[in-house]
């Protein structure tokens, strides 16, 4: 095809165009699902391209391989997404944490855990000491406590060892249970090396994590508030900054996330 200014504003040319396109948007999507549909539509476009305008049969094959490929990549996806099944309280684990992930990565992040089912008085964390595991919290009750003072209490839902696994850094606090619980155990080094690999899951669980500290801060301050003012006091403005703390967390998340390259999670 000859280069003019007619050749360049032609209809083929603007085929041409929006198959490259939709290539470089393909690139910009931050969810694999979503990346494979557009590399799909492009290469579908650059084929209908280089078979009615540019007659190249090198061009035609490289665009069909293009398109097979994303095709079986889809289909290998909606394959793992069928078969990924979850027990109730597993369902309800990835409905409270990772409920943006596509369910083969939920089922692939549990599956490098455990459940297990613990009595009153087991210490989970020691203020000071690494974080050997992550535990989220399915059953029963933990008591936080910082400088042997009791600050907080986790309940179903929560996370422990959340502020400093990612980073292996020293507990914070000890988490003690204060009934019998059921829980989920994970690897602190193993759960790293996973975040590590894919960026979308240590978004989800960040986002959690922030959840969960907000509600330790909340409860905490609470707990202060009326040890101050007895307990028929009101929570005050010490929850509001408490809440307004909380806040900030999230907001340092979001902006981790606006920061952070697109993710491509298989």
């Amino acid at each position: 095809m000859e280069l003019t200014i007619e050749s360049a504003l032609s209809l083929g040319a603007w085929v041409g165009h929006l198959s490259y396109f939709l290539l470089v948007l393909s690139m910009l999507m931050r969810r694999i699902h979503a990346l494979r549909v557009f590399a799909v539509l492009s290469a579908v476009v650059g084929i209908t391209y280089a078979a009615v305008w540019l007659s190249d049969p090198v061009s035609v094959f490289w665009e069909s391989a293009l398109l097979l490929v994303n095709l079986g990549q889809l289909a290998l996806m909606r394959w793992e997404e069928r078969r990924a099944t979850f027990s109730e309280e597993e369902a309800a684990f990835v409905e409270e944490v990772l409920p943006a992930l596509p369910r083969a990565v939920a089922r692939r992040l549990l599956d490098l855990g455990w459940w297990v089912r613990a009595e009153e008085g087991a210490v989970l964390t020691r203020e000071g000491d690494s974080v050997p595991h992550l535990f989220y919290l399915a059953e029963g009750e933990a008591t936080i406590s910082t400088g042997g003072i009791d600050v907080a209490v986790c309940g179903p839902g929560a996370f422990v060892g959340e502020v400093t696994v990612l980073h292996d850094a020293p507990a914070t606090a000890t988490a003690t249970l204060s009934r019998p619980s059921r829980y989920w155990a994970v690897d602190a080094r193993v759960l790293r090396q996973a975040v590590d690999a894919d960026p979308a899951l240590r978004r989800a669980l960040q986002a959690s994590f922030a959840r969960t500290m907000r509600d330790k801060l909340v409860r905490s301050n609470e707990r202060m508030a009326k040890e101050r003012r007895g307990p028929d006091a009101g929570a005050g403005p010490d929850v509001r900054a408490t809440l307004d703390a909380a806040t900030t967390l999230d907001a340092a998340t979001a902006r981790e996330d606006a920061s952070a390259p697109g993710d491509v999670p298989s």
